[in-house]
């Protein structure tokens, strides 16, 4: 189903679609387990293994560099922008239009 996740066993678990008993037992991340059909591949359960908070959800983003594929980013602020902008003028042009800012290989993108 999904390429980030793990395979960790095969349990019994009917698949809805098919009628398959059993399903691969899946872990994706490190906060949701699903069951995958071994048949069809239809998602037979699915259930949070902790709760995620809404600060976790913001503090993450979901934005990855396209140099690095890290998702160690952060926006580059408004105020950032203008600064640049006043110190370097007509140069800043192409930097101002970037809005994010990878902390692996310091690209803007």
């Amino acid at each position: 189903m999904d390429l980030n996740s793990r395979f960790i066993e095969v349990i019994d678990y009917e698949c809805p679609k098919c009628g398959c008993k059993t399903s691969n037992k899946k872990i994706m991340g490190d906060h949701t387990e699903f069951g995958e059909c071994t048949n069809c591949g239809k998602m037979t359960y699915h259930k949070p293994l902790r709760k995620v908070t809404m600060q976790e959800l913001q503090d993450k983003p979901s934005i990855k560099c396209p140099y690095c594929n890290s998702t160690n980013v952060k926006k580059i602020s408004t105020t950032s922008k203008v600064a640049y902008g006043a110190t370097f003028g007509i140069f800043a042009a192409s930097k101002i239009a970037n809005q994010w800012h990878c902390n692996n290989c310091k690209s803007d993108f």
